[in-house]
């Protein structure tokens, strides 16, 4: 199903800007990806790749101090 709406652009700052409506916004904090395709500017959340996984661990490893967690964890079949 697609959903129009119409808007037009202002300045916000040295920037150019658009409101979405409440029916089309993204929840807050979503990272946004914008492309763009000839005369279209396509709005998208970002998608999640191997590299960023892999600069996730990066960063906790500049934070790890190297200490294991010990955890209490139940044998199988126990309560």
């Amino acid at each position: 199903m697609t959903t129009v709406f119409h808007t037009k652009q202002f300045r916000a700052g040295n920037s150019q800007a658009v409101r979405l409506p409440a029916k089309l916004a993204y929840p807050p904090e979503t990272k946004l990806t914008l492309t763009r395709i000839g005369e279209r500017i396509i709005i998208e959340p970002t998608t999640e790749t191997l590299n960023d996984f892999v600069d996730f661990l990066c960063s906790v490893g500049k934070h790890h101090d190297g200490q294991r967690i010990d955890l209490d964890i139940p044998a199988r079949g126990s309560k």
